[in-house]
């Protein structure tokens, strides 16, 4: 779990540092704002999903002989 948060935050950071040129228009951080949300929203998701999925798989293994 550590280990998917720290990809996120390093995307984020990725996304933030992104050049001028790539952002259009006049407000500029619209466009980084809404794509942090939206990784935020996966990474959220997806450790929903892992936490979900590996309590169950040990419990599936612990009942195993």
């Amino acid at each position: 779990m550590k280990h998917l948060l720290q990809r996120c935050r390093r995307l984020i950071a990725r996304l933030i540092a992104l050049p001028d040129r790539a952002r259009l228009g006049e407000d500029r951080g619209a466009n980084v704002v809404e794509t942090i949300i939206i990784v935020a929203g996966f990474a959220i998701l997806a450790a929903g999903i892992y936490a979900a999925v590996s309590g169950k798989v040990h419990t599936w293994i612990a009942k195993m002989p």
